[in-house]
């Protein structure tokens, strides 16, 4: 009989088992493999981290911004109110924040991972940044009271977004005219050419002809400071003296899509039905027909603002002309080229597609000798430079024009024709400058947001036979006017004295290239 303990021993089985272990090995691998490369991503994190952080100590912080066209923030000063209140603390945060090394780079670089990392634009879409009316929709106004002319309110007052403007722009308004407007002056390009389009902050964003332009959006305005001012002026100065108004027109008047017209108010109108506000024995010179028969030139800048320098001169021969005095053709100019240049439509907008398709600023040197002499606003001399262009930055090309705008400027030529120009002006009349070195044999250029001399009196008292405005369109309907009349009226009485006499011209015209 079988022993039963026997009977359930069983043999053992000669196949081998299957062990999992290479596969707990592969496991392990991986998490191992893992776990390395998190720390060794956390490490270049921290090593990055830590390297950015000394460079943010130990680099210069930038001071102010080329393509904002503005001083940045300043280190705040201590007080125990401030630190208690809080504002110590925020405006160390803010400083530290605006003041950060290459600003400007680094503010460029972001704007072009936007636009490689943006979402695709519509072919037709528009896009609108706060509230933009059309024309009809607007209700008629005249421009805010002014601020003193010495304030510097002009360079603060805000835009749609209530972002200050940048020191030195031609004034901006808001305000609009209703009064049966026709569409605007018909864009060169046609329909098909428009590519895209965009509108931020009342600044249209189009493609045309394969090139990106910003625009200001112009919503019209009535211009009754403009031409009180004008009217007061001539009723106080010799009847012999010549008042010209030839304000410059916004590329939006010549550039502007068709179906966006509606948008925009016609500046020639505009300008038409102010100086119908106009007395007698002021000449009124309309140039937008002339700037129009040229629209397809580089009259206007893509990136910036302000017209082009060859804008300028079309506006300038229109006035050489009605003034009936000689002008030179501009192929006796040099021409100087600021090339990649990027001014303020990429300042205000940041629009990456700007950013991506600089142009070039082309500006004209006589090519007869003068001379030019610079004062201060309160007409107190400054320095004889003999030049009225400065220095060439891509990012603010049009400041190569007279230092600044708040510099008053005079240019003695060899013209021997007893003519005496004064040139009051915003921005937009700096470009027009050079282009009368062949007409008058004295130029005097003042703006008429910083002279601090009484403007009647200067006309006496310098002998001016003529007087031109050659201001934006903005400044005509919006708080700049009312500079116009401050200049009249501060100071009233006084004498004025030029305290630098000019022998005669010195600047030699330029080599030809």
């Amino acid at each position: 009989m079988e022993n039963p303990e026997i009977k359930h021993i069983r043999e053992p089985d000669p196949r081998p088992r299957t062990q999992p272990q290479p596969r707990r090995r592969r496991v392990d691998r991986r998490a191992l493999l893992c776990s390395r490369l998190s720390i060794i991503c956390l490490a270049v994190l921290l090593l990055a981290f830590a390297l950015t952080s000394a460079l943010l100590l130990v680099l210069p912080r930038s001071t102010k911004s080329l393509i904002e066209k503005r001083d940045l923030a300043t280190f705040p000063k201590f007080t125990l109110e401030s630190y208690f209140s809080g504002d110590f603390t925020a405006g160390v945060a803010t400083y530290y924040d605006d003041t950060v090394p290459n600003h400007d780079g680094l503010k460029n670089l972001g704007n072009s991972f936007k636009r490689l990392f943006g979402l695709p634009k519509s072919e037709d879409s528009v896009q609108f940044v706060g509230k933009i009316d059309k024309i009809q929709d607007r209700a008629p106004a005249e421009g805010p009271t002014p601020a003193p002319v010495n304030s510097g309110a002009d360079n603060n007052s805000p835009g749609t977004a209530g972002a200050p403007l940048p020191a030195g722009a031609a004034g901006r308004n808001m305000t609009p005219d209703a009064s049966n407007l026709p569409a605007p002056t018909a864009n060169p390009f046609p329909n098909g050419a428009v590519e895209q389009r965009d509108i931020i902050e009342n600044i249209m964003i189009i493609k045309q002809d394969g090139h990106w332009r910003g625009m200001e959006m112009f919503a019209g305005g009535g211009g009754d400071s403009y031409a009180s001012a004008l009217n007061d002026l001539r009723s106080k100065v010799d009847p012999s003296v010549n008042i010209w108004s030839m304000p410059a027109p916004l590329p939006c008047q010549f550039y502007t899509p068709k179906e966006y017209k509606e948008y925009v108010a016609d500046q020639s109108q505009c300008f038409d039905n102010v100086h119908a506000k106009l007395g007698s024995g002021i000449t009124p010179l309309n140039v937008c027909a002339a700037l129009a028969a040229h629209a397809e030139e580089p009259i206007y800048c893509r990136t910036d603002h302000h017209w082009q320098p060859l804008g300028a001169y079309y506006a300038a021969e229109a006035f050489a002309s009605a003034a009936g005095v000689p002008f030179a053709d501009i192929g006796s100019y040099t021409s100087k080229k600021i090339e990649n240049s990027m001014g303020t439509m990429y300042a205000w907008s940041k629009s990456a597609d700007l950013l991506s398709d600089p142009e070039d600023f082309t500006y004209y040197l006589p090519g007869v000798p003068y001379s030019a002499v610079y004062y201060n606003q309160d007409f107190s001399f400054a320095w004889d430079d003999d030049d009225l262009f400065g220095a060439e930055i891509p990012e603010d090309p049009y400041v190569v024009y007279l230092g600044s705008d708040q510099y008053i400027v005079k240019v003695t030529t060899e013209v021997q024709n007893g003519r005496k120009l004064l040139i009051m002006k915003d921005s937009y009349g700096n470009a027009t400058v050079p282009f009368y070195t062949s007409s008058f044999g004295e130029i005097y250029v003042a703006d008429i947001r910083y002279m601090e001399r009484n403007l009647v009196s200067m006309i006496r008292d310098l002998g001016i036979t003529d007087v031109v405005f050659t201001v934006s369109a903005f400044s005509v309907v919006g708080e700049n006017a009312g500079h116009i009349q401050t200049l009249i009226d501060q100071n009233a009485g006084e004498t004025v004295t030029d305290p630098y006499p000019q022998p005669g011209p010195t600047t030699a015209p330029p080599a030809a290239e």
